[in-house]
């Protein structure tokens, strides 16, 4: 969790010096790595970015594990991502960069307790 924890400190930061595209890419990046240590925690690994989408999707949303809406979270996040990191003009507008921050918050604060109630279950 500790990478997550550094994007989304990195996100915040992108996100208060204006650049928007930067904090939205950061902001994915803190839920992947939320995504990918919960995998580990479960003895899972994913090989691509796809590949822990699906197996997010597949092993907590759809079995209620975690919210769906977490997973809706997380793919939203990725097409800003590629978005930002792709395209040659700056698409992220204040408000979008913003809520992206925000949601990429609430979901490493959810990947948070959802580890720590599984420990102490």
């Amino acid at each position: 969790m500790e990478k997550a924890s550094a994007a989304l400190d990195q996100a915040t930061l992108l996100l208060g010096a204006g650049h928007f595209d930067g904090a939205a890419d950061r902001a994915y990046c803190a839920m992947f790595h939320a995504v990918s240590a919960l995998l580990r925690h479960h003895g899972m690994t994913a090989a691509s970015h796809r590949a822990l989408h699906s197996a997010f999707g597949k092993e907590f949303a759809k079995t209620n594990r975690v919210d769906p809406k977490y997973h809706r979270m997380l793919l939203d996040a990725f097409d800003l991502r590629q978005t930002a990191d792709y395209t040659a003009e700056s698409d992220i507008d204040p408000a979008t960069a913003n809520r992206v921050c925000d949601e990429a918050a609430d979901f490493v604060d959810m990947v948070r307790r959802q580890m720590t109630s599984e420990r102490s279950a």
